[in-house]
């Protein structure tokens, strides 16, 4: 599975992928309303933003996935997540997941 692959598998199939771009865009749009006016960047730019933590916050996970299934078949993949409970596991740490600066990311 490449990683876009992957990353639409998880947008369809994870109940917390909503959660973690709304808590993204809501860190991005903090930061953004922190710079001066002149800075601050158009709303396109800062969903790009929050999509890019998304993308960083799974290419990790990617990378420890295609070391074991070790198959670019997408139901080899699904299987492997299925029975390891990925999706669960995902979704518990971004429901206590906190971008804020104060907060642990």
């Amino acid at each position: 599975m490449k990683f876009k692959e992957f990353l639409d598998y998880l947008e369809k199939n994870l109940t917390g992928y909503q959660i973690f771009m709304r808590k993204a865009l809501a860190y991005q749009t903090a930061k953004n309303l922190k710079r001066t006016p002149k800075s601050r960047w158009n709303d396109r730019k800062v969903d790009k933003a929050a999509y890019e933590m998304w993308k960083m916050s799974m290419d990790t996970l990617y990378y420890k996935i295609k070391q074991e299934v070790k198959s670019d078949s997408p139901f080899i993949w699904a299987d492997f997540m299925r029975q390891n409970n990925i999706l669960e596991v995902l979704n518990e740490g971004i429901n206590e997941m906190d971008f804020s600066d104060d907060g642990a990311a």
